[in-house]
Order: structure tokens, then sequence, then C-alpha cells
């Protein structure tokens, strides 16, 4: 549930029941068991609640020609009170803020207001398949995987998905309803587990930043594919982490671009 004013969103995030949560820290029971109160919410939910301060204010614009960054400083977790508050900025861009129940800065970033883009060319972006779980590729902290490219699925976006993440996000713009188009964090969700599901990590991902272009909207029926390959590895205090670039194709239309920023491992001891 959200209520909004002109420069402050309350909303309570909660997790849906995706079955691709289960067993992982973004399980409830799981995530009690490894110490913490409740489930964690994804970076990429976080970003989809974000997103809907840049829908309020341009609409299918900023879907078809929005940008977007944020950086994810502090759990947020299932079932949190959460407050997304929005500053002007240079150029009609707006930064935003997410604070946690306890008053503490859990995530920030800005939303840029719709601009001439060009999608990127297509033949820079192979669709490769997307391993089955017991072939992908092994990755470790010292391992150079730089170049690595991340596989798709190529399934079909059906109705029941989209609605279904539609209602995740508590999302009730008339926008959605009156064109049946996927909420923005649809594809950004969708892509996420894509790129995370080509290669066996060493430890549990978590995103830290992310980035993002959209290009158009996405519909039931068309078909989603990925094409994605890692740009950059970096440590920082024990923390390994990996910077992966993402095209995700509607019907072979680009209509979003995402830079994604992961934890991926630790050192050990």
């Amino acid at each position: 549930m959200t209520t909004a004013t002109t420069d402050r969103i309350a909303l309570t995030i909660r997790l849906d029941a995706n079955p691709r949560y289960r067993g992982s820290v973004h399980d409830d029971e799981v995530a009690r068991r490894m110490g913490y109160r409740a489930a964690l919410v994804p970076g990429a939910f976080l970003y989809g609640h974000f997103s809907r301060v840049a829908v309020d204010r341009w609409g299918m614009e900023w879907i078809e020609r929005g940008s977007m960054a944020a950086s994810f400083r502090r759990p947020v977790y299932n079932g949190d009170a959460v407050t997304i508050a929005c500053t002007p900025g240079e150029g009609g861009a707006i930064g935003l803020s997410m604070i946690g129940h306890d008053g503490q800065l859990a995530a920030e970033g800005w939303i840029a207001p719709p601009a001439a883009v060009s999608a990127p060319t297509l033949s820079d972006w192979p669709m490769l398949p997307l391993p089955p779980p017991e072939a992908r590729p092994p990755v470790a902290i010292e391992d150079d995987i730089i170049g690595r490219r991340g596989g798709t699925a190529g399934s079909v976006a059906t109705e029941a998905e989209i609605l279904d993440s539609r209602a995740a996000f508590d999302e009730t713009h008339p926008i959605y309803p009156a064109t049946g188009i996927a909420h923005p964090g649809f594809p950004m969700r969708r892509a996420m587990f894509e790129v995370n599901g080509s290669y066996r990590w060493p430890g549990p991902i978590v995103l830290t930043a992310c980035e993002a272009q959209h290009y158009g909207a996405m519909r039931p029926g068309q078909r989603f594919e990925t094409s994605s390959v890692v740009t950059e590895t970096f440590a920082r205090r024990g923390k390994h982490y990996v910077v992966t670039d993402e095209l995700v194709l509607a019907d072979g239309r680009a209509v979003a671009r995402f830079r994604r920023t992961q934890l991926y491992g630790r050192d050990q001891g």
C-alpha cells in the first residue's frame, strides 16, 4: 500500500511468493535462520518502487525514453515501511532517497526526464541460450571473467506474469490497466534472474547499484530476451564485485539497458 504527496511517497514493501526466492536470503524462514529479522528485499525490487516516481511525473514517455540510477546502502526487509523522498536536481532530474523504518538511508539515486535516445546496435548483442542449472559455468573470485556473456531463456512474457509483477509492486497507476504494459520492475527483475542464472557463483549475489535506460514498453505475449556481458570486476574491503551490461529485447526490439553492480564473493578468513 502506498500514499503520496508531491515530494514524498510512503509505502510498505512486501515480497511476492516468487519460487526463485525459496531457499535464499529472500525467503523469510531462511533469512531468520541466518540471523536476519525477515527476508531481505532484492535491490531490483527497490528499483521498481523508485520507478513509480518517474511514471507519476512523466507517464509513458519515461517508460519509453527515461533513465534512472540507484545505489542500495542498507538492507530493507520484507514488510518494512519506507519513505521515498524526492528533491529537484539539474536539468529536470529528481534525486531520490529511500528512508528505512529506522530512519536510516536504505537507498538513493536519481531519475531523469524523457530524452531522445537511440537503442544499441543489436548485432553487438548476441542472444545465447541460458544453460541448465547443472551446466552453469563456475565462477571463482580469482577468475578473469571480463568479457563473459550470459544467456537467455527466450521465453514469452505472459499476461499472468505481468499482472503478478504489477501486484508484487502494489502498483495502482492507471497507465498499467489502460495499456496492459509491464511495470518497469518486470524487465529489471527478469533480466536479473537470467544474468545471475548464467553462472554458478561462489556465494550469494547481492545487487548494490544499477543504472537503467528505457527504450520502450513491454507487453504480454512478447518474447523476452536478455543479452549480457561482464564488463568489470573489482574488490573492496575483502568483498568482490562484478559489473554486467545487459540489453533486454521484446520481440527483437530493445526495451531497456541495465548496468548492474553486484557483490558475488568474499575473501576467506
